[in-house]
């Protein structure tokens, strides 16, 4: 404990450094006013398909860079527990790699994506000279924090959309989450001072102990580091926080293997070719598993009688009288709701007071909405056929020609 409480107390001062030094200050603002332009951004695209605005894109942002702050701790302390160092991993490499590689794919900028190409590079050709296990490392670490992200973002504030899938409009939300996370990482500095007197660690550290070139009297510097997150998700086959919290257990799990392997491969260069190969193929994996329960059936679409609510605008009317997402209204003052233009009708009319009947969970419950002027009440229903934009979701075409290759395999076709 008292070796956690020295480290805690060495990173705190280096990430004070980041809120305290002006150009460090000035980049770190910088990239929340990128990550708040992103949320805008989304925002806008919401509001163009349900017509009706938000207004709260700056409290996403605000939100997202306070869970930066605390997943950037949390990084900063695995990162340094693990012994990830920096100079090792040829940092201008992988984002050289992780841009090219964005063209062909934009989900491939990512480091799970770049530094398996960088890895299996090395194995093949020598080039370019790193350390698989720390880049490995460094990947595993990254994807941890994001997973621990995604569990505490991923419910708060998703943007409702229309989605036609297969064929066929179906409400969803857009889980798209960005953080700026100020880091604290090592860099070796060479053989320490024969009088050096640094911070005494255990036996096992660092874990992704290089023998070939490790030696115990290597000094170490603390460095600020500042970075973006970014996660992105389409469901409807589940609510944001399902969908959220399954995603941050499947990246938790890959994460967890790849640092696995990434300390094996330290310690066996047996392991290196396949902690090259699961950092690609172990990232894909996540995403098709992720892609292939979005093949069920929605989870918000019309019902036969009266509208299912997709969401409920946050300080609304609606949101006062406790209405909830999936909620089905069947009764609106009495008269029977038989459908989207119905519910139409209704707010053109232009009533102060709309008393609803709904069905919750198999019961049925009432709520009075009180609307002032002309203020929307705050329902953003699930679309039906008559809805006129939405966004076009196709399946991925890698996962789909993936798919058309192994049924041909499977029909002796080859």
């Amino acid at each position: 404990m008292e070796l956690l409480g020295t480290l805690l107390l060495m990173m705190g001062r280096v990430l004070l450094n980041i809120f305290t030094a002006p150009h460090l200050l000035l980049l770190y603002l910088l990239l929340f006013l990128l990550v708040a332009w992103q949320y805008r951004r989304l925002q806008n695209v919401s509001e163009s398909l349900l017509l009706k605005p938000r207004g709260d894109y700056l409290k996403s942002a605000v939100i997202s860079t306070l869970l930066g702050v605390l997943g950037g701790i949390l990084g900063s302390l695995l990162l340094v527990l693990v012994g990830t160092d920096l100079s090792d991993i040829g940092i201008t490499y992988l984002w050289i790699t992780a841009l090219a590689l964005m063209f062909i794919q934009p989900r491939f900028l990512c480091f799970a994506y770049a530094a398996g190409v960088l890895a299996i590079s090395n194995l093949l050709w020598g080039f370019p000279s790193i350390s698989i296990p720390q880049l490995m490392g460094l990947v595993a670490i990254l994807h941890m924090v994001e997973s621990f992200l995604i569990l505490l973002n991923g419910p708060i504030n998703p943007l409702p959309v229309y989605i036609k899938k297969s064929g066929r409009l179906r409400g969803g939300f857009n889980i798209q989450l960005f953080w700026p996370i100020p880091l604290v990482a090592l860099m070796s500095l060479g053989l320490a001072d024969p009088g050096y007197a640094g911070l005494e660690m255990p036996v096992w550290w660092p874990l992704l102990q290089d023998y070939s070139g490790f030696s115990d009297s290597k000094a170490f510097a603390m460095l600020p580091v500042l970075a973006i997150l970014g996660y992105g998700e389409i469901t409807t086959t589940q609510s944001a926080r399902q969908a959220s919290r399954k995603s941050a257990l499947l990246l938790f799990q890959f994460s967890l293997v790849l640092l696995l392997l990434a300390i094996l491969s330290a310690r066996s260069a047996y392991f290196l070719p396949l902690a090259a190969i699961f950092s690609p193929l172990g990232h894909e994996l996540v995403i098709w598993l992720g892609m292939r329960n979005e093949n069920r059936r929605g989870l918000y679409v019309q019902p036969s009688f009266g509208i299912m609510v997709l969401d409920v605008l946050p300080g609304s009317p609606a949101e006062r009288a406790g209405l909830k997402s999936r909620d089905i209204i069947l009764n609106i003052n009495g008269q029977p709701l038989d459908g989207f233009a119905a519910w139409q009708e209704h707010l053109k009319a232009g009533r102060s007071e709309l008393l609803l009947k709904m069905q919750r969970n198999g019961r049925m419950v009432d709520a009075l909405i009180k609307v002032s002027g002309n203020s929307h009440p705050g329902i953003i229903p699930v679309p039906d056929e008559s809805a006129g934009k939405f966004l076009v979701v196709e399946d991925d075409y890698i996962f789909s020609l993936a798919r058309r290759l192994w049924r041909r395999m499977l029909e002796g076709k080859f």
